[in-house]
């Protein structure tokens, strides 16, 4: 951390005051002095500069400094005077500077793009924040020649705000720009973006995104480097793992989809920067997840969201790991959603103190951790991390070794999910992209062969023996063998390999290796070999790790906590398969809640996992306290048993940790199941940051042992008010049925069958975004004003939207012959644009239109339409409940009942706006990062008696409710207000008028019995 002496701070608060052009000057050239260690002699200050009639104030390195009285009243004489300053200097020395202007307060970095002045990154200098402005300002300048690997200083220089990143990123884009016309360059993208499709289930890939991962993989093959202390300065070498491999370490760094960049010579340039950069960091100073930082830093939360990557922080890392690994020189340890590898780290120095402690000599120990800890995961950006992740931790025992070193951290999917389309039968199938501007009538083929790489089962299964297979394919190819030539050496390699003759199977095997050699042989004369090598050993390692009994003693790590309504839809077909198949699914109102995290835990426990082993996985708390977990819950699977065994809690004090709260659940697999334990290790309390260390975890948190399980919800009994209420329908696309009125003419519209066109949405989603708009005359009778979610106010209806809702009264529900059946024909022309659009884009539901609209009954039930209905939404943080008195029809985000009176209504009303009912419940609700959040039938966990008209508690919070609603029509809301505000409007006036006081009371009365 940089040094905050007093000298420091006061000139950090006197450059804050902006004291005037000679004193930031003066204050700028004491700070490189005295903070940064620069060299006086090293400092230029008021350079002339004849050829632009003016002076530099100071040149710092590769950095033109610029002192200013106000930098917002001199800006303009700024704007014209640096570009001619950094000309001036980019022509004397041949390379690119960057500017910095400043007034004390307020710090600005600029560089010359195409002769334009372009304003790269400012800052405002907080003195009560010294690190923070000093981290920035050596970002900026580079002078510092050795850092802190902390997660302060590592965003800073490298993360997305930093200025060597956004300087990278610009000449990474112009890179693409020369090279994308390069078939070996395009092919690495292509099998890039075909990697992540398989990751995220839908295409995602972008320029941005590309040149993020190159940068990062970039960075972390140079820290690599560094963690060895190895001086290669050959781009090329750096980044295909030659270094590596002459220091007689594999696996770590491997020629992958991103060493595109040192296809032309200013990539090479621009490696060789990166390598400078990362060489300031003391790396032998690791001693947390330091590529997690970066990671989190350069990738969009979003993107990491539809992954459900949630990062562990080191300090739960290592806290699981020690207690889940009790003998760690005995048991091989897998974490098969490894992530940048935090948990590996960890378990990588669990395993290392162990080994000084009884004495394992030192030379055995790093290859020992290799043969008891191993990673896995589906990113290939973050398999790449991981692996220098597992170098720096095993930093300390690398420089005494016997033997060459294995990384073992594989590119995979741990379920073998995903990567289903790679399987076919028994073996590995590698499809290969056709290259840009192939003729459709090829059709993936070379000569009359469909374009793939296939590997047999049988020899994926041992990795070390398949990495010598696909080694000698590549020899093969080199030295120009034939296929009948690399055949006999396939099989003497086996018999080497196993020190046995191959069996008829390895046999058979052999024979499809020399098929897929052939074709891997055309693709290298035809310059497309690239990796095809380091993709096929990767995909290939799930095979290998589940063969058998399991590798793994142990288990551990955070699995991707992704919920069924946010996978896409292949994904969703293919979790829904499988999460049956094993038993763990939850259906009705859970189905779209059901979690990924809860599928991959039985699958790595079933897959990798040797019987009595142990798993320790981090997991939403949901997984303790929710319907869609409670399977999971038991322990009694298809494939496996597990006997749950201890939990940890950590509730919505436990921040900055995850975006919504979590737990630890540990178990083992045995022969019988044991459901989860009723009591847990529970956290509480407040860390400073996210990356805290453990040892400042300990200070901030408190820990209760043996305390109760959160409570479960409940979903059957409590109130009799559970079964009054049901679900609204599903009314999905909206864009088949809900619908606005076109402008009309002079003639107007039509009252029997007005004109309705769908209603657009900006947060439309693919295929629905792109499907054109339904246009025609409807029946009135067929179109109904619709309440979602947003439609709902406390007390109040708010907005409605309008439907073609194609109900009869009786509650039939049309489709579009059914319509024509009928005479309707302004509801068949609709439905059957509709229902056209439906099995065009939903091809993967099983579902027509009408069906799905009325899952369940949910449309139908709703007609006839009572003329009296309770109706409340069921997601949000506070609840928001009215009575409706129209011909609405109800949408699946709200929940509605027909109650019999008036009375009854507000009744009902009045207790589910109440914050007494709401703060009762909180405990059994879903954690969002917000806290408690979703309502659905949670409230009638409370014992909600049946309205009685006699009882003096019912009678006056039914008048309190009719009072209440009074008084939320009363306020008047903003044109435009979004429903979240107006919500809060209704709630602010209900306070003031003290009539949400006194509900709140009544509430408490009728709770309690009283």
């Amino acid at each position: 951390m940089p040094r905050d002496n007093e000298r420091t701070l006061a000139l950090l608060r006197h450059l804050a005051g902006r004291p005037g052009h000679d004193e930031v000057k003066a204050d700028f050239r004491q700070l490189l002095l005295e903070e940064f260690g620069a060299e006086l002699a090293a400092l230029d200050f008021e350079r002339r500069v004849p050829e632009v009639r003016g002076r530099l104030d100071a040149v710092i390195g590769r950095t033109v400094f610029e002192a200013k009285r106000n930098l917002d009243q001199e800006w303009d004489d700024v704007v014209r005077r640096m570009p001619d300053y950094l000309a001036d200097r980019e022509r004397a020395e041949g390379e690119r500077f960057v500017g910095i202007a400043s007034d004390g307060l307020k710090w600005v970095v600029f560089e010359r793009q195409d002769e334009s002045l372009v304003r790269v990154k400012d800052i405002s200098l907080d003195p009560e924040q010294p690190a923070v402005f000093l981290a920035w300002l050596d970002g900026a300048l580079a002078l510092k020649s050795s850092l802190p690997p902390d997660a302060l200083t590592i965003r800073a220089e490298l993360g997305q705000d930093s200025i060597a990143f956004h300087r990278a990123n610009q000449m990474l884009a112009a890179l693409w720009d020369s090279l994308k016309a390069e078939p070996a360059v395009v092919l690495k993208r292509q099998l890039w973006a075909q990697l992540l499709k398989l990751v995220y289930g839908r295409e995602v890939e972008s320029d941005a995104l590309f040149f993020q991962h190159t940068f990062l993989v970039v960075v972390a093959k140079a820290i690599a480097l560094a963690v060895l202390g190895l001086r290669d300065d050959d781009p090329k070498r750096v980044l295909s793992g030659a270094a590596f491999e002459a220091a007689g370490i594999y696996g770590a760094v491997e020629s992958d989809f991103f060493d595109w960049v040192v296809a032309s010579p200013q990539g090479e340039n621009l490696v060789r920067r990166i390598l400078t950069h990362v060489r300031r960091f003391r790396l032998d100073e690791v001693e947390i997840d330091v590529l997690k930082v970066l990671y989190e830093s350069l990738i969009d939360q979003a993107q990491r969201h539809g992954l459900g990557e949630y990062y562990t922080p080191d300090w739960l890392a290592a806290k699981v790991v020690r207690n889940a690994v009790r003998t760690p020189m005995e048991q091989k340890v897998l974490d098969p959603a490894c992530g940048s590898g935090t948990f590996l780290f960890h378990a990588i120095r669990n395993f290392l103190a162990s080994a000084e402690e009884e004495g394992l000599e030192l030379n055995l120990r790093a290859e020992e951790v290799t043969n008891h800890v191993a990673g896995m995961d589906i990113h290939p950006v973050a398999v790449i991390i991981a692996r220098v992740t597992y170098l720096l931790a095993l930093a300390p025992s690398l420089a005494i070794r016997a033997e060459s070193l294995y990384i073992p951290v594989y590119l995979g999917d741990a379920m073998q999910l995903s990567t289903q389309p790679w399987m076919k039968g028994k073996e590995l199938a590698i499809q290969v992209p056709d290259p840009p501007g192939a003729a459709a009538a090829d059709n993936g083929m070379i000569g009359r062969r469909r374009t793939e790489l296939k590997f047999p089962e049988i020899l994926c299964k041992d990795i070390r023996l398949f990495d010598k297979l696909v080694a000698k394919m590549r020899q093969g190819s080199e030295q120009k063998l034939t296929r009948e030539q690399i055949e006999p050496v396939f099989t003497l390699e086996i018999e080497r390999h196993y020190k046995r003759d191959v069996t008829p199977a390895e046999a058979e095997g052999v024979i499809e290796m020399g098929a897929t050699y052939a074709v891997f042989d055309e693709l290298c004369r035809q310059g497309r070999d690239s990796v095809w090598t380091y993709v096929a050993r990767n995909l290939s390692r799930p095979l290998a790790l589940a063969f058998g009994a399991g590798w793994a003693n142990v288990i551990v790590g955070n699995p991707p906590w992704v919920a069924f309504r946010h996978m896409s839809a292949d994904l969703q077909r293919r979790f829904r398969d499988l999460a049956k198949g094993e038993r763990v699914h939850v259906g009705g109102k859970f189905a779209t809640q059901n979690d990924l995290a809860a599928l991959f835990a039985v699958r790595a426990v079933a897959l990798y996992l040797r019987a009595g082993g142990r798993i320790a996985f981090v997991m939403p708390l949901a997984a303790l306290t929710r319907g869609q977990f409670e399977k999971f819950r038991s322990g009694s699977f298809h494939s496996t048993r597990i006997a749950w065994d201890e939990a940890w809690t950590m509730d919505d004090s436990v921040q900055p940790l995850f975006p919504v709260p979590s737990c630890v659940v540990f178990g083992r697999r045995r022969a019988t199941s044991r459901a989860a334990p009723e009591t847990v290790r529970a956290y509480s309390g407040t860390l400073p940051f996210r990356d805290a260390s453990e040892a400042v975890a300990d200070q901030r948190l408190a820990v209760a042992e043996n305390a109760p399980k959160p409570a479960e919800g409940r979903f059957v009994g409590g109130s009799p008010y559970r079964s009054a209420f049901r679900d609204g329908a599903t009314l999905y696309p909206r864009v088949l049925c809900i619908v606005e009125r076109p402008p009309t003419g002079r003639l107007g519209m039509s009252r029997a069958a007005p004109r309705v066109v769908s209603r657009r949405y900006a947060q439309e989603k693919a295929p629905w975004k792109d499907v054109p708009s339904i246009e025609a005359n409807v029946e009135a009778e067929f179109i109904h004003p619709v309440l979602f979610g947003e439609s709902i106010l406390p007390y109040r209806v708010f907005n409605p939207f309008e439907a073609v809702v194609p109900v009869l009264n009786d509650g039939t529900v049309l489709d579009a012959a059914a319509a024509a059946n009928r005479s309707f024909l302004g509801l068949h022309s609709w439905m059957s644009a509709a229902e056209r659009s439906w099995n065009t884009h939903a091809a993967h539901e099983t579902m027509t239109l009408a069906g799905r609209w009325n899952y369940h009954n949910e449309l139908g039930a709703q007609f006839p339409i009572a003329p009296l209905r309770v109706v409340y939404a069921k997601a949000g943080t506070l609840p928001a409940a009215c009575v409706v008195r129209g011909r609405e029809v109800i949408d699946h985000m709200l929940y509605w009942t027909a109650p019999a009176t008036e009375d009854e209504a507000h009744y009902l009303v009045a207790i589910l706006n109440s914050e007494t009912s709401r703060s009762r419940i909180a405990a059994l609700q879903a954690r969002g990062q917000w806290g408690a959040r979703h309502f659905d039938k949670v409230m009638f966990n409370l014992p909600i008696p049946r309205f009685d008209a006699e009882s003096e508690v019912h009678g006056a919070l039914a008048a309190a409710g009719r009072e209440a609603e009074t008084a939320a029509a009363a306020v008047t809301l903003p044109d435009a207000v979004k429903f979240q505000r107006a919500r809060k409007l209704v709630r602010d006036a209900l306070i003031d008028t003290g009539v949400a006081g006194r509900i709140d009371a009544l509430v408490a009365r009728l709770l309690d019995g009283a």
